[in-house]
């Protein structure tokens, strides 16, 4: 199994507030690299959309609420299989958050895939930052 993460951000709302926002699956469209993703389509519970390649990633919650400071995020559509943690901690006005993802990829897979996910999950780290603010 290989482990890919975002460098953590901190942020100027609480970390109730951005689990309340994550937690509907529609609003991860922004924090998508928008030149690299066609096709965002969903609802609150489960997204796909395209990136550059053309291949499909759907993303599905498991579970209605966070798990602590996780909320995960099943994959599909991908030729291997993953998962994606949404970790939010924090106490108070401020939160820290980062993306974890757990992928099955094989020796060549990884050379071909772990680049452009870690890129990814750093854009989607950075669009949070962006968005709600430095701490």
């Amino acid at each position: 199994m290989t482990e890919i993460k975002s460098r953590e951000v901190s942020v100027t709302v609480s970390a109730d507030e951005l689990k309340a926002h994550l937690l509907d699956l529609r609003n991860l469209e922004p924090l998508l690299p928008q030149d690299k993703v066609k096709g965002f389509s969903g609802n609150a519970d489960e997204v796909a959309f395209k990136i550059q390649g053309g291949l499909e990633i759907r993303l599905t919650r498991t579970a209605d609420t966070f798990d602590g400071d996780a909320l995960r995020l099943q994959g599909g559509g991908a030729p291997f299989a993953f998962h994606l943690d949404l970790h939010v901690v924090g106490e108070g006005a401020g939160a820290r958050a980062h993306v974890r993802c757990e992928a099955e990829l094989n020796p060549f897979l990884k050379m071909m895939a772990q680049k452009p996910l870690e890129a990814l999950f750093q854009h989607i780290a950075g669009a949070v930052e962006a968005r709600f603010g430095n701490a």
